[in-house]
């Protein structure tokens, strides 16, 4: 049986934070069965475990300090077996966010995935109009940031409704929650989600303007709550055919308003404005839906349920917002026991790619994944971390691959602690949970898994040290 040392960490590697080790630029042969024994019987003398391995010798050039790091007895392995699947996790809370989403996007691989908004509004102080007042408009201001997910090229629509089932106070939503609302639209604005897109203003039906002036002059709208009881919120709706972008509002903004005009008709060309804010109240939440009806993940319903690739064309799937992660499986790992000796890692580095024309300037990877223990049930543990403690997060990359030989996207993390402590025994071998580092957002990606044209690759580099 093996015995394990911990070998010395290098220096981060420049595409990824944490304590992962720079990729070696060796050229490798794979030498099978017994040419590659015959090499290296002092290295491997469990003929189960070479079987299993069928493993490479370091060669060809190195750099300065990549020769620095080989020692005698260095064994590079990137035949070990990795499995991949989809898990289905908990939604996130919404909430509890400063933003609203809304549009809907129709991903050919995914589904369509549509985000709908539910706000209260409040008072922004007295609002007293004279009983004879008569209304000019009433519009709702809704202020975008820079956000947008999908193709803002397109003519989408945004649908107000009036709520008939209030928000209730310290409850935390989530984002497969939902509220009731009218079907019938109070307004409807067409535009395109370009990123000079300042606001969305839509103008809404004149009753409910009519009801608000009314309940106002009768001393009826005194208090948040009293409004809340006649207007119980608003509902943000994308058009039901609309294949466009996800828009992102700001929720919390003093700039997001439903604007009263009215005047007097002593005066008919001197409006007045009264504003309803959400910010007087801060109550509101986002839900994100995926329609999966045709895809390769209906089957995927129950939370904490995988979907292995091989059910899956040999993909895997992440998405921020609807729950979709990835679990990594090294299954045969413990089986480095079987050699003799006391052996350190000196790297091992995963290498997952994104599948060949899945990305897209309006479907964009996530910028960044974080990386979990989970166990047996693909529950959620705790975070890997560096040295330092700070939270690993993998950025994405681009890069020639080897699979290919054509520019890719991917995301390339180091598994060494995780590899160490499983084989100490000191950590059980139940995979790891790949996800978007922003849960809340719902960008994807579409990895390879095994029996790809992308598939992932493991490298492992082990040095006997007695």
């Amino acid at each position: 049986m093996a015995t394990w040392a911990w070998a010395p960490l290098a220096a981060p590697a420049s595409t990824t934070s944490g304590n992962s080790l720079p990729m070696r630029k060796v050229s490798s042969r794979l030498n099978q069965g017994g040419r590659w024994l015959q090499r290296a019987a002092h290295l491997l003398p469990a003929l189960g475990l070479a079987a299993l391995l069928a493993a490479c010798e370091v060669t060809g050039e190195l750099t300065p300090d990549e020769t620095d790091q080989v020692q005698s007895g260095t064994v590079y392995v990137d035949t070990l077996t990795v499995r991949m699947s989809t898990v289905l996790v908990d939604s996130v809370p919404t909430s509890t966010s400063d933003y609203l989403l809304v549009g809907q996007v129709q991903d050919a691989r995914l589904g369509t995935v549509t985000a709908r908004s539910y706000l209260r509004l409040g008072l922004s102080g007295a609002f007293r109009p004279d009983a004879d007042a008569q209304l000019d408009s009433l519009v709702l201001h809704l202020p975008p940031d820079t956000y947008r997910y999908g193709d803002t090229t397109q003519l989408q629509h945004l649908q107000v409704h009036r709520l008939t089932e209030a928000l209730r106070p310290g409850t935390t939503y989530y984002a497969f929650n939902s509220r009731a609302y009218e079907a019938a639209p109070l307004g409807t604005r067409a535009f395109r989600a370009r990123g000079k897109l300042a606001t969305i203003r839509v103008r809404l039906t004149d009753a409910l303007g009519q009801e608000l002036l009314r309940a106002g002059s009768g001393r009826q709208l005194t208090s948040n709550d009293e409004l809340n009881a006649r207007l119980p919120g608003l509902a943000l709706t994308p058009g039901t055919a609309d294949n466009a972008a996800l828009l992102r509002l700001l929720a919390t903004s003093t700039s997001l308003q439903l604007q009263l005009y009215y005047h007097s008709p002593a005066t008919p060309d001197v409006s007045t404005l009264y504003a309803f804010t959400a910010a007087a109240v801060n109550q509101h939440f986002y839900q994100l839906h995926a329609d999966r009806r045709g895809s390769l993940l209906t089957a995927l319903t129950t939370t904490r349920q995988s979907l292995p690739s091989a059910r899956t064309a040999a993909e895997t799937y992440l998405q921020g917002g609807l729950g979709l992660q990835t679990k990594v499986e090294i299954p045969y790992l413990l089986r480095l026991n079987e050699l003799g000796g006391t052996w350190v890692i000196n790297s091992a580095q995963l290498l997952v790619e994104t599948v060949a024309g899945t990305e897209s300037r309006n479907l964009a990877a996530p910028g960044q994944l974080t990386v979990q223990l989970t166990d047996r049930g693909n529950h959620s543990g705790r975070f890997l971390t560096n040295s330092s403690g700070t939270v690993l997060t993998v950025s994405y990359q681009t890069g020639v691959s080897r699979s290919t030989n054509l520019e890719q996207g991917r995301y390339v993390f180091s598994v060494q602690a995780y590899c160490e402590a499983a084989l100490n025994h000191t950590l059980a071998n139940n995979g790891l949970l790949l996800a978007p580092a922003t849960p809340d957002t719902p960008e994807r990606a579409v990895l390879g898994a095994p029996g790809n044209t992308n598939p992932p690759r493991l490298a492992v580099y082990l040095t006997k040290v007695k």
